[in-house]
């Protein structure tokens, strides 16, 4: 007589073992997740205090040259770089006809207009001032994000983002004014437009990056930059001779940072929603003012230090990203029940 349990026994065993191996992924998948979101993290703060240091570098660099020169000459090293990857690894990537348009889009507004606005800008206001400016960056991603994006994020966020830009209000009440900010607020405004035009180049590329690689989008954007800096050089006047001093090596410098910085800055808008990467960006003024003060001699006072701390507080309350930790939060700091509700 055939034995019926068999059956079972085998479905309940296959049904089993298909579970197991359900869950075995899933946690697979979410310690895959995890470990990207933390090389993520660890991008984005590498990228924008590498950054901080280029304002101070491009400062230095335009008292021997012109902002077409200096970026010529930085982007030209950039592209030299990126062009083995282009010929190489990314050979056989082709663009999209549709896609043509956002692609020069991104590359109009960084690095080609960003890098005019920004030059220009240090030539008005200290790098600390700039610094400072830029710390708008995330405010105006945020808010582009939700709108255009559609990304949702816990109201705890909003709280987060106001103590960070209170830090950074507070770091530009603090600034001593100085011999090398010689009109501050030509160059801070200078300095928004340019923060515009590269949060407009974010959301593109977040937007690019479902169809292509973020190393790929960083090496066209900048061999697309250098293409239009040469022009731009050409077309002024201006000559490609290089001084042989310091600043040489400030432009190569320069150069490969621009590759770095793009890299590892795509490689987190690509993971992280602009919720979560975006208060990083707060960390610009900290690294600017701090590097301005090491290298240029400006001026860091007892208030900026502070205003610092303020930074660092906000980026800490963005990165709650679920209820339990607002919970636990809450917990902690009871004025939280007065700032925010309890539902999302």
């Amino acid at each position: 007589m055939f034995d019926f349990s068999l059956i079972l026994y085998n479905d309940f065993t296959i049904a089993d073992l298909e579970l197991r191996a359900f869950y075995e992924m899933k946690d697979f998948l979410s310690k895959y997740k995890n470990q990207n979101e933390l090389f993520a993290y660890f991008s984005i703060t590498i990228a924008v205090l590498l950054y901080g240091t280029t304002l101070t570098a491009t400062k230095i660099c335009l008292q021997y040259y012109t902002s077409a020169q200096l970026m010529s000459f930085r982007l030209i090293i950039s592209a030299l770089l990126f062009m083995p990857f282009i010929f190489t690894i990314y050979k056989h990537i082709k663009i999209d006809r549709k896609d043509i348009k956002l692609i020069l889009l991104m590359m109009l507004c960084e690095p080609c207009l960003y890098f005019i606005f920004e030059t220009n800008a240090l030539k008005y206001t200290t790098s600390g001032q700039a610094g400072i400016v830029s710390s708008l960056e995330p405010v105006i991603l945020v808010i582009a994000a939700r709108i255009i994006l559609k990304e949702k994020f816990m109201k705890i966020v909003y709280l987060g983002l106001f103590i960070s830009i209170l830090g950074s209000v507070l770091l530009s009440i603090s600034s001593d004014v100085s011999e090398l900010a010689p009109n501050p607020l030509l160059g801070n405004f200078l300095e928004l437009i340019a923060i515009i035009l590269t949060d407009t180049c974010v959301i593109t590329t977040k937007y690019l990056m479902e169809k292509y690689p973020p190393f790929f989008l960083a090496g066209i954007s900048v061999v697309g930059g250098a293409v239009f800096f040469v022009l731009l050089n050409a077309l002024s006047g201006g000559s490609f001779h290089v001084v042989l001093n310091t600043s040489l090596f400030v432009v190569i410098y320069l150069g490969i940072l621009s590759v770095v910085t793009y890299a590892l800055y795509n490689y987190a808008i690509c993971t992280l929603p602009a919720s979560k990467f975006s208060p990083f960006l707060f960390l610009l003024p900290i690294a600017a003012v701090i590097f301005g003060w090491f290298f240029l001699g400006e001026t860091i006072n007892i208030k900026q230090f502070l205003a610092c701390i303020l930074v660092f507080v906000g980026i800490y309350i963005c990165q709650i990203n679920n209820k339990r930790k607002f919970i636990k939060f809450k917990k902690k700091f009871p004025l939280a029940n007065f700032l925010i509700p309890s539902k999302k």
